[in-house]
């Protein structure tokens, strides 16, 4: 992602160099969202991004050398157990783990993950002390569907996770960001026929196709707006202490982005 804003960045640069007057005037928003979202800028990049002809979302490049032109939905969620307090070593039947409610839990969400619809736990924060049952576990779930009907049932499926009894014992789900499933428009297939004759001018190769994973491309595609994403650098192992770029793709995408800035009215 850090590739592909200073490829994007650099190609203004190079336009601005160059002499090259766009037709259109250029706008950066840089926020501090990464794929899971936070809360406040959703209304934000919808307030910006509606005021402009043309969406370039600097992603990293998908394989092949390609864009994106379409985003899953993802649902963001927090997970709670509630447990009662009890001494590990004198009073250990009177409590109630809540981290052992959370382990429970977490087989029962994956393995609700099918063709349609996925569900995956990557936090999980329970306890205190090592001497006192766990009174309260933490955790975040994601979720992530192909079509927006899928993600609704699956987010229906989470909150029915959701039981407490008379003394607070139990489970919690709360919803949080969701970003909406983005399907190709007839603006966003225009955008990327203008960005792959240039493509083709520089001789490299540029399909298309939906993608998992989110980004800010998935609130202004949902909006309708012409949205081109993946446009970042070429690279590997996304998210992993593997993860890095193509470095020669820094000049490619860089020259795509500035062609694509030139051309389009």
């Amino acid at each position: 992602m850090k590739g592909g804003t200073y490829a994007a960045l650099r190609a203004v640069v190079a336009l601005r160099q160059a002499g090259v007057d766009t037709t259109l005037p250029i706008h950066v928003l840089l926020t501090c969202d990464e794929e899971i979202g936070s809360p406040g800028t959703r209304e934000l990049i919808e307030r910006e991004t509606a005021r402009h002809r043309y969406i370039l979302v600097p992603e990293p490049a998908r394989a092949g050398n390609g864009v994106v032109t379409g985003r899953y939905a993802i649902a963001r969620f927090e997970l709670l157990a509630h447990g009662r307090p009890s001494h590990a070593g004198a009073a250990l039947a009177d409590g109630h783990s809540a981290i052992r409610e959370m382990v429970v839990r977490i087989p029962e969400i994956e393995s609700m993950t099918d063709d349609d619809c996925t569900f995956s736990v990557g936090v999980v924060q329970g306890g205190q002390w090592v001497n006192c049952v766990s009174t309260s576990c933490r955790g975040e779930a994601l979720s992530m569907a192909k079509r927006q009907s899928d993600l609704d049932r699956g987010i229906e499926r989470m909150l029915a996770f959701n039981q407490r009894d008379a003394d607070g014992l139990g489970f919690e789900v709360k919803l949080g960001v969701v970003r909406p499933v983005w399907e190709a428009g007839e603006a966003t297939l225009s955008l990327y026929a203008q960005a792959k004759a240039i493509a083709d001018e520089l001789g490299m190769p540029l399909p298309h196709a939906s993608s998992g994973g989110g980004s800010d491309g998935n609130f202004t595609g949902a909006m309708g707006l012409a949205t081109l994403d993946g446009l970042g650098v070429r690279g590997a192992g996304v998210h992993t202490l593997a993860e890095h770029i193509e470095v020669d793709s820094l000049v490619e995408r860089a020259r795509l982005m500035a062609g694509l800035m030139a051309a389009l009215r």
